[in-house]
Protein backbone atom coordinates (compact mmCIF):
# COMPACT_ATOMS: atom_id res chain seq x y z
CA UNK A 1 0.00 0.00 0.00
CA UNK A 2 1.08 3.67 -0.51
CA UNK A 3 1.33 6.30 2.14
CA UNK A 4 1.89 9.60 1.25
CA UNK A 5 2.92 11.69 3.84
CA UNK A 6 3.98 15.82 4.35
CA UNK A 7 7.17 16.74 4.89
CA UNK A 8 7.19 21.06 5.59
CA UNK A 9 10.79 22.39 4.68
CA UNK A 10 11.99 25.67 5.31
CA UNK A 11 13.32 27.38 1.75
CA UNK A 12 16.47 29.45 1.34
CA UNK A 13 15.52 31.23 -1.48
CA UNK A 14 18.49 33.98 -3.01
CA UNK A 15 18.08 37.35 -1.97
CA UNK A 16 17.75 38.66 -5.53
CA UNK A 17 14.78 36.07 -6.37
CA UNK A 18 12.26 37.24 -3.10
CA UNK A 19 10.54 39.72 -4.43
CA UNK A 20 9.92 37.40 -7.91
CA UNK A 21 8.34 34.94 -5.19
CA UNK A 22 6.07 37.44 -3.90
CA UNK A 23 5.21 38.37 -7.06
CA UNK A 24 4.30 34.97 -8.24
CA UNK A 25 2.22 34.42 -4.95
CA UNK A 26 0.20 37.89 -5.82
CA UNK A 27 -0.49 36.91 -9.29
CA UNK A 28 -1.08 32.91 -8.80
CA UNK A 29 -3.84 34.12 -6.31
CA UNK A 30 -4.91 37.05 -8.58
CA UNK A 31 -5.80 34.50 -11.15
CA UNK A 32 -7.53 31.90 -8.50
CA UNK A 33 -9.69 34.69 -7.01
CA UNK A 34 -10.82 35.45 -11.18
CA UNK A 35 -10.97 32.43 -12.08
CA UNK A 36 -13.59 31.56 -8.85
CA UNK A 37 -15.68 35.37 -10.45
CA UNK A 38 -16.09 33.06 -13.57
CA UNK A 39 -16.85 30.16 -12.02
CA UNK A 40 -19.22 31.84 -9.37
CA UNK A 41 -22.36 32.80 -12.08
CA UNK A 42 -25.73 33.62 -10.26
CA UNK A 43 -27.67 30.91 -11.39
CA UNK A 44 -24.89 28.18 -11.81
CA UNK A 45 -21.88 27.37 -10.69
CA UNK A 46 -19.03 26.05 -13.28
CA UNK A 47 -17.36 23.21 -11.74
CA UNK A 48 -16.32 21.40 -15.65
CA UNK A 49 -12.47 22.17 -16.08
CA UNK A 50 -12.97 22.60 -19.52
CA UNK A 51 -15.57 25.04 -19.84
CA UNK A 52 -13.34 27.07 -17.20
CA UNK A 53 -10.56 26.74 -18.94
CA UNK A 54 -12.19 28.52 -22.17
CA UNK A 55 -13.57 31.36 -20.25
CA UNK A 56 -9.56 32.07 -18.20
CA UNK A 57 -6.81 30.66 -19.65
CA UNK A 58 -6.19 33.80 -22.32
CA UNK A 59 -7.69 35.96 -20.23
CA UNK A 60 -4.97 35.34 -17.66
CA UNK A 61 -2.05 34.86 -20.23
CA UNK A 62 -2.43 38.45 -21.31
CA UNK A 63 -3.07 39.58 -17.92
CA UNK A 64 -0.25 38.03 -15.48
CA UNK A 65 3.19 36.89 -15.87
CA UNK A 66 2.51 33.33 -14.37
CA UNK A 67 3.86 30.03 -16.64
CA UNK A 68 1.13 28.39 -18.13
CA UNK A 69 1.91 25.56 -15.67
CA UNK A 70 0.53 28.16 -12.90
CA UNK A 71 -2.24 29.05 -14.68
CA UNK A 72 -3.70 25.75 -14.80
CA UNK A 73 -2.76 25.25 -11.36
CA UNK A 74 -4.88 28.43 -10.48
CA UNK A 75 -7.56 27.24 -12.71
CA UNK A 76 -7.88 24.00 -10.58
CA UNK A 77 -7.74 25.45 -7.48
CA UNK A 78 -10.43 27.79 -8.08
CA UNK A 79 -12.63 24.86 -9.73
CA UNK A 80 -11.66 22.50 -6.84
CA UNK A 81 -13.21 25.68 -4.04
CA UNK A 82 -16.11 26.01 -5.82
CA UNK A 83 -16.84 22.44 -6.46
CA UNK A 84 -16.83 22.08 -2.51
CA UNK A 85 -19.28 24.91 -2.13
CA UNK A 86 -21.20 22.95 -4.47
CA UNK A 87 -21.16 19.16 -2.51
CA UNK A 88 -22.00 21.22 0.66
CA UNK A 89 -24.79 22.76 -0.63
CA UNK A 90 -25.85 19.18 -2.00
CA UNK A 91 -25.59 18.22 2.14
CA UNK A 92 -27.60 21.02 3.20
CA UNK A 93 -24.54 22.82 4.85
CA UNK A 94 -23.29 26.28 4.14
CA UNK A 95 -20.47 27.76 2.12
CA UNK A 96 -20.43 31.22 1.02
CA UNK A 97 -18.00 31.92 -1.83
CA UNK A 98 -14.27 31.65 -1.88
CA UNK A 99 -11.87 34.47 -1.78
CA UNK A 100 -8.22 33.94 -1.86
CA UNK A 101 -5.71 36.09 0.18
CA UNK A 102 -2.61 37.34 -1.93
CA UNK A 103 -0.07 35.64 -0.20
CA UNK A 104 -2.31 32.23 0.14
CA UNK A 105 -0.43 29.05 -0.47
CA UNK A 106 -0.11 27.84 -4.10
CA UNK A 107 -0.47 24.55 -5.20
CA UNK A 108 2.97 23.22 -6.99
CA UNK A 109 2.60 19.94 -9.61
CA UNK A 110 5.64 17.96 -10.71
CA UNK A 111 6.03 20.45 -13.78
CA UNK A 112 5.76 23.38 -11.75
CA UNK A 113 8.44 22.07 -8.94
CA UNK A 114 11.33 19.46 -9.20
CA UNK A 115 11.84 18.26 -5.73
CA UNK A 116 15.34 16.98 -4.22
CA UNK A 117 16.53 15.73 -0.97
CA UNK A 118 18.52 19.09 -0.21
CA UNK A 119 17.32 21.35 -2.78
CA UNK A 120 14.28 22.45 -5.69
CA UNK A 121 13.58 24.05 -8.17
CA UNK A 122 10.37 25.87 -9.28
CA UNK A 123 8.62 27.68 -11.43
CA UNK A 124 8.03 31.66 -10.66
CA UNK A 125 8.14 34.91 -12.49
CA UNK A 126 11.32 35.68 -14.44
CA UNK A 127 12.48 31.71 -14.40
CA UNK A 128 12.69 29.09 -12.32
CA UNK A 129 13.90 29.71 -8.82
CA UNK A 130 16.72 27.37 -6.96
CA UNK A 131 15.96 27.12 -3.26
CA UNK A 132 17.83 24.85 -0.86
CA UNK A 133 16.34 23.59 2.20
CA UNK A 134 16.81 24.32 5.89
CA UNK A 135 16.58 20.87 7.58
CA UNK A 136 15.82 19.56 11.00
CA UNK A 137 17.10 16.11 12.01
CA UNK A 138 13.79 14.97 11.58
CA UNK A 139 13.27 16.06 8.22
CA UNK A 140 16.59 14.89 7.16
CA UNK A 141 15.41 11.56 8.01
CA UNK A 142 12.45 11.79 5.99
CA UNK A 143 14.17 12.61 2.83
CA UNK A 144 17.07 10.61 3.15
CA UNK A 145 15.14 7.50 2.92
CA UNK A 146 15.99 5.84 -0.27
CA UNK A 147 12.58 3.86 -0.55
CA UNK A 148 10.77 7.37 -0.29
CA UNK A 149 9.60 9.28 -3.60
CA UNK A 150 8.86 12.96 -3.76
CA UNK A 151 6.42 14.67 -5.17
CA UNK A 152 5.06 18.25 -5.98
CA UNK A 153 3.51 20.22 -3.11
CA UNK A 154 2.38 23.75 -2.09
CA UNK A 155 4.39 26.73 -1.72
CA UNK A 156 3.54 29.08 1.35
CA UNK A 157 4.69 32.44 2.77
CA UNK A 158 3.93 33.42 6.41
CA UNK A 159 5.12 36.71 6.68
CA UNK A 160 8.58 36.30 6.53
CA UNK A 161 10.23 32.57 5.65
CA UNK A 162 9.27 30.64 2.61
CA UNK A 163 8.26 26.89 2.82
CA UNK A 164 7.45 24.16 0.35
CA UNK A 165 5.45 21.35 1.78
CA UNK A 166 6.53 18.06 0.41
CA UNK A 167 4.97 15.12 -0.61
CA UNK A 168 6.88 12.09 0.45
CA UNK A 169 5.97 9.03 -1.27
CA UNK A 170 6.59 5.17 0.32
CA UNK A 171 4.74 1.61 0.72
CA UNK A 172 4.14 -0.34 3.78
CA UNK A 173 2.77 -3.81 3.69
CA UNK A 174 -0.76 -3.67 5.59
CA UNK A 175 -1.07 -6.27 8.12
CA UNK A 176 -3.81 -9.44 6.46
CA UNK A 177 -4.66 -10.68 10.32
CA UNK A 178 -5.08 -9.21 13.61
CA UNK A 179 -7.32 -7.81 16.40
CA UNK A 180 -9.90 -4.91 15.87
CA UNK A 181 -9.06 -1.80 18.07
CA UNK A 182 -11.54 0.51 18.22
CA UNK A 183 -10.85 4.68 19.58
CA UNK A 184 -14.19 6.49 21.01
CA UNK A 185 -12.91 10.49 20.47
CA UNK A 186 -14.42 12.77 22.79
CA UNK A 187 -13.76 16.31 24.39
CA UNK A 188 -13.28 15.09 28.15
CA UNK A 189 -11.44 12.06 26.97
CA UNK A 190 -9.97 12.79 23.55
CA UNK A 191 -9.44 9.27 23.10
CA UNK A 192 -10.41 5.82 24.52
CA UNK A 193 -9.32 2.09 23.08
CA UNK A 194 -11.42 -0.95 23.30
CA UNK A 195 -8.15 -2.06 24.89
CA UNK A 196 -9.24 0.33 27.83
CA UNK A 197 -6.48 2.89 27.54
CA UNK A 198 -7.58 6.38 28.47
CA UNK A 199 -6.15 9.73 26.99
CA UNK A 200 -7.33 12.41 28.76
CA UNK A 201 -7.59 15.98 27.22
CA UNK A 202 -7.70 18.02 30.38
CA UNK A 203 -4.11 19.73 29.73
CA UNK A 204 -4.95 20.49 26.12
CA UNK A 205 -8.94 21.73 27.02
CA UNK A 206 -7.00 24.22 29.98
CA UNK A 207 -4.07 25.31 27.55
CA UNK A 208 -7.22 26.33 24.68
CA UNK A 209 -9.52 27.54 27.27
CA UNK A 210 -6.41 29.86 28.46
CA UNK A 211 -5.92 31.15 25.14
CA UNK A 212 -9.36 31.41 24.69
CA UNK A 213 -9.39 34.23 27.45
CA UNK A 214 -6.35 36.08 27.12
CA UNK A 215 -8.02 36.64 23.11
CA UNK A 216 -10.71 38.33 24.40
CA UNK A 217 -9.18 40.74 26.09
CA UNK A 218 -6.62 41.42 23.38
CA UNK A 219 -9.34 41.59 20.97
CA UNK A 220 -11.29 44.74 22.79
CA UNK A 221 -7.99 46.73 22.89
CA UNK A 222 -8.24 46.82 18.26
CA UNK A 223 -4.75 48.49 18.03
CA UNK A 224 -2.17 47.06 15.44
CA UNK A 225 0.30 45.87 18.40
CA UNK A 226 -2.85 43.63 19.55
CA UNK A 227 -3.33 41.97 16.14
CA UNK A 228 0.19 41.15 15.77
CA UNK A 229 0.21 39.46 19.44
CA UNK A 230 -3.14 37.62 18.70
CA UNK A 231 -1.27 36.40 15.17
CA UNK A 232 2.09 35.59 17.37
CA UNK A 233 -0.30 33.64 19.97
CA UNK A 234 -2.17 31.73 17.28
CA UNK A 235 0.84 30.06 16.48
CA UNK A 236 2.16 28.71 19.71
CA UNK A 237 -1.54 27.97 20.40
CA UNK A 238 -1.30 25.44 17.07
CA UNK A 239 2.17 24.18 17.58
CA UNK A 240 1.26 22.78 21.29
CA UNK A 241 -2.03 21.34 19.85
CA UNK A 242 -0.22 19.65 17.16
CA UNK A 243 2.60 18.44 19.79
CA UNK A 244 -0.21 17.04 21.86
CA UNK A 245 -1.94 15.19 19.17
CA UNK A 246 1.07 14.05 17.70
CA UNK A 247 2.51 12.58 21.22
CA UNK A 248 -1.89 10.76 21.65
CA UNK A 249 -1.73 9.51 17.99
CA UNK A 250 1.88 8.03 18.73
CA UNK A 251 0.75 5.89 21.69
CA UNK A 252 -2.29 4.74 20.39
CA UNK A 253 -0.61 3.22 17.51
CA UNK A 254 1.69 2.21 20.12
CA UNK A 255 -1.35 0.40 21.55
CA UNK A 256 -2.24 -1.32 18.75
CA UNK A 257 1.36 -2.82 17.94
CA UNK A 258 0.99 -4.03 21.47
CA UNK A 259 -1.84 -6.12 20.74
CA UNK A 260 -1.22 -7.28 17.54
CA UNK A 261 -3.87 -5.43 15.69
CA UNK A 262 -4.42 -4.95 12.08
CA UNK A 263 -7.01 -2.50 11.89
CA UNK A 264 -7.56 0.53 14.02
CA UNK A 265 -11.95 1.93 13.85
CA UNK A 266 -12.64 5.23 14.63
CA UNK A 267 -15.90 6.87 14.24
CA UNK A 268 -16.53 8.97 10.85
CA UNK A 269 -17.22 12.82 12.60
CA UNK A 270 -17.32 14.36 9.38
CA UNK A 271 -20.03 17.55 9.56
CA UNK A 272 -20.32 16.32 13.26
CA UNK A 273 -20.40 20.28 14.39
CA UNK A 274 -23.38 20.83 12.01
CA UNK A 275 -24.87 19.81 14.55
CA UNK A 276 -24.51 22.15 17.32
CA UNK A 277 -26.17 25.24 15.92
CA UNK A 278 -28.76 25.21 18.13
CA UNK A 279 -26.39 24.05 21.44
CA UNK A 280 -25.64 26.48 24.05
CA UNK A 281 -22.80 28.79 22.97
CA UNK A 282 -20.13 27.34 25.81
CA UNK A 283 -21.01 24.10 24.18
CA UNK A 284 -20.36 25.81 20.87
CA UNK A 285 -17.14 27.06 21.76
CA UNK A 286 -15.81 23.26 23.17
CA UNK A 287 -16.79 21.88 19.86
CA UNK A 288 -15.08 24.13 17.47
CA UNK A 289 -11.70 23.66 19.49
CA UNK A 290 -12.34 19.76 19.29
CA UNK A 291 -9.31 18.67 17.34
CA UNK A 292 -10.93 15.07 15.94
CA UNK A 293 -10.07 15.58 12.64
CA UNK A 294 -6.43 16.61 12.99
CA UNK A 295 -5.97 13.62 15.47
CA UNK A 296 -7.49 11.10 13.26
CA UNK A 297 -5.10 12.30 10.47
CA UNK A 298 -1.95 11.64 12.69
CA UNK A 299 -3.35 8.12 13.95
CA UNK A 300 -3.79 6.93 10.30
CA UNK A 301 -0.54 7.85 8.32
CA UNK A 302 1.48 6.51 11.76
CA UNK A 303 -0.59 3.28 11.41
CA UNK A 304 -0.07 3.05 7.86
CA UNK A 305 3.49 2.77 8.25
CA UNK A 306 3.20 0.55 10.86
CA UNK A 307 1.08 -1.48 8.30
CA UNK A 308 -1.92 -0.91 10.51
CA UNK A 309 -5.46 -0.09 8.43
CA UNK A 310 -7.42 2.51 9.16
CA UNK A 311 -11.18 2.52 9.35
CA UNK A 312 -13.99 4.44 9.81
CA UNK A 313 -17.54 3.24 10.97
CA UNK A 314 -21.26 5.27 11.38
CA UNK A 315 -20.72 7.16 14.43
CA UNK A 316 -24.52 5.88 14.97
CA UNK A 317 -25.93 4.74 18.52
CA UNK A 318 -22.15 4.16 19.04
CA UNK A 319 -22.85 5.48 22.01
CA UNK A 320 -26.31 4.53 23.26
CA UNK A 321 -25.68 0.73 22.53
CA UNK A 322 -24.53 -1.87 24.65
CA UNK A 323 -21.17 -3.72 23.64
CA UNK A 324 -22.58 -6.68 25.96
CA UNK A 325 -26.14 -7.10 23.96
CA UNK A 326 -26.51 -5.05 21.83
CA UNK A 327 -29.56 -3.33 22.82
CA UNK A 328 -29.87 0.09 22.24
CA UNK A 329 -31.45 2.95 24.50
CA UNK A 330 -30.77 6.42 24.64
CA UNK A 331 -31.21 6.58 28.40
CA UNK A 332 -28.33 3.74 29.03
CA UNK A 333 -25.91 6.66 29.00
CA UNK A 334 -25.73 9.06 31.99
CA UNK A 335 -22.81 11.45 31.52
CA UNK A 336 -19.84 9.52 31.90
CA UNK A 337 -21.44 6.00 32.81
CA UNK A 338 -22.68 3.67 30.56
CA UNK A 339 -25.44 0.90 32.01
CA UNK A 340 -28.05 -1.25 30.10
CA UNK A 341 -31.54 -1.80 30.81
CA UNK A 342 -31.22 -4.84 29.81
CA UNK A 343 -28.67 -7.09 30.71
CA UNK A 344 -27.59 -4.43 33.61
CA UNK A 345 -23.67 -4.08 31.96
CA UNK A 346 -22.17 -1.10 33.47
CA UNK A 347 -18.73 0.32 32.07
CA UNK A 348 -17.50 3.93 30.88
CA UNK A 349 -19.57 5.52 28.53
CA UNK A 350 -16.44 6.11 26.28
CA UNK A 351 -14.88 2.84 26.76
CA UNK A 352 -18.54 1.22 25.98
CA UNK A 353 -18.40 3.10 22.88
CA UNK A 354 -14.99 2.36 21.42
CA UNK A 355 -16.04 -1.50 22.01
CA UNK A 356 -18.91 -0.81 19.64
CA UNK A 357 -16.92 0.89 17.07
CA UNK A 358 -14.63 -2.17 16.96
CA UNK A 359 -17.43 -4.43 16.86
CA UNK A 360 -19.03 -2.53 13.63
CA UNK A 361 -15.74 -2.98 11.62
CA UNK A 362 -16.21 -6.55 12.45
CA UNK A 363 -19.40 -6.56 11.35
CA UNK A 364 -18.37 -5.53 8.27
CA UNK A 365 -16.17 -8.38 7.55
CA UNK A 366 -17.54 -10.18 4.12
CA UNK A 367 -17.06 -13.59 5.10
CA UNK A 368 -17.34 -15.98 8.50
CA UNK A 369 -13.38 -16.37 8.22
CA UNK A 370 -12.26 -12.95 8.01
CA UNK A 371 -14.79 -12.15 11.53
CA UNK A 372 -13.23 -15.10 12.99
CA UNK A 373 -9.81 -13.87 11.66
CA UNK A 374 -10.22 -10.01 13.03
CA UNK A 375 -11.70 -10.10 16.60
CA UNK A 376 -12.06 -7.06 18.67
CA UNK A 377 -9.19 -6.25 20.88
CA UNK A 378 -10.87 -6.13 24.78
CA UNK A 379 -9.46 -5.32 28.19
CA UNK A 380 -12.13 -5.38 31.27
CA UNK A 381 -9.78 -3.07 33.15
CA UNK A 382 -9.44 0.40 32.07
CA UNK A 383 -6.60 2.11 32.13
CA UNK A 384 -6.24 6.40 32.54
CA UNK A 385 -3.51 7.66 30.21
CA UNK A 386 -3.10 11.72 31.27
Amino acid sequence: MKIVKTCRVKLVIPEERKQDVLETLRQYNFAVNFCVNKAWEPKRKIIDRHELHKLTYYPLQENTNLSATLVRSARNRARDAVRLCVVRWSKRRRASKPVFKPFSAIQLDDRAVTVKSRECTFSAINGRVKAKYRLGSHQKKILDNPNCEFRAGTLSYNGRDFFLNIAVIKSAPIKETGTIMGVDLGINNIAVTSTGKFFKAGVLNDKRRQYAERRSKIQRKGTRSAHLLLKKMSGRENRFARWVLHNISRRIVEEAKRVGASVIAMENLKGIREHTKKCGKSHRRRMSLWAFSKLQKFIQYKALEEGIDVQFVDPKHTSQRCSKCGHICQSSRNGSVFRCGACNYCAHADYNASKNIAYLVQEGKSSFLDRVACKPALNQEPVMVH
